[in-house]
């Protein structure tokens, strides 16, 4: 009878395992939400074009890793990918191609006086400009080499953190509970207000359309005249590479080198300090 009754109880026991297993695969899957306060339990499928938030991607970075979405990929190399692109379509960066042997090698050529009137993102400018040494070229190992000496914060702060100020400031973020909300995943969060989620909802939207384009589904056509405003957020969707192989009609050979070398750089950075702090 003992007997008996382990076995039940062990067959019980995998069978909740087994099925809480099957709940996340379902949800992560489906897309479902883990707290119904930010967007509900279904899955957002309007797809927009139009650039969220402000444009502001410490927001969009706090949105993707502080509140109760599944956004599956880590964005510690993306967001500064994201920055690079930006810098270069403004004219703060430039692509440079030499050829010191048989074949070309691409560089960033990082303009170090540059004015950027916000400081955190001025911080993290400096930091690829101190990568660039003195002659300014931002290469994939010598930003890794950089990195890899100086271990430590990659930053000197959390981009997520000046992302919920930004929120915080519009007041968009729900007040009381200062310590949060414990979610299912276990990640204490405090939500946004419903002003705050239709802002946020729009970063889901914009992604929803770079998904689409980047795997050939249906999508509205893109809107040219903001290209690298999209590509921007595709670098911090880790979207940027197959974006620029859809839109090659509407992008010169150099946009398209720089998309890659933008990514290729952000990861070194990340890499070289991950290696140097394990």
């Amino acid at each position: 009878m003992l007997e008996k009754l382990d076995t039940l109880g062990a067959c019980l026991l995998i069978a909740v395992m087994a099925g809480t297993f099957l709940y996340f695969v379902i949800a992560h899957q489906l897309g479902f939400s883990y707290a119904k306060k930010l967007f509900g339990t279904r899955r957002i499928k309007e797809q927009s074009q139009e650039i969220p938030l402000e444009g502001n991607l410490f927001a969009a970075c706090y949105v993707r890793t502080n509140q109760p979405r599944i956004f599956d990929q880590h964005i510690h190399h993306e967001f500064p990918a994201a920055f690079l692109y930006r810098w270069y379509s403004e004219g703060k960066v430039k692509l440079v191609q030499l050829k010191p042997a048989l074949e070309i090698v691409n560089y960033l050529s990082i303009q170090k006086d540059a004015v950027i009137r916000d400081p955190e993102e001025n911080s993290l400018y400096r930091k690829f400009c101190d990568a660039a040494g003195e002659d300014g070229l931002l290469d994939v190992d010598e930003v890794y080499d950089w990195s890899y000496r100086r271990p430590g914060d990659l930053y000197g702060y959390k981009p997520e953190d000046i992302g919920k100020k930004w929120f915080e400031d519009r007041g968009w973020i729900e007040s009381g509970n200062q310590e949060g909300k414990l979610t299912t995943l276990g990640v204490r969060i405090r939500p946004l207000t419903p002003a705050g989620a239709a802002k946020a909802r729009g970063l889901v939207e914009l992604q929803n359309f770079l998904q689409a384009q980047a795997e050939g589904k249906p999508s509205d056509p893109v809107d040219t005249a903001r290209i690298d405003d999209l590509l921007c957020y595709g670098q911090l969707f880790g979207l940027a590479d197959k974006l620029a192989e859809k839109w090659s009609k509407y992008l010169t050979e150099e946009k398209t080198t720089v998309v890659k070398l933008c990514r290729e750089i952000a990861q070194s950075f990340f890499d070289g300090n991950n290696v140097a702090t394990d």
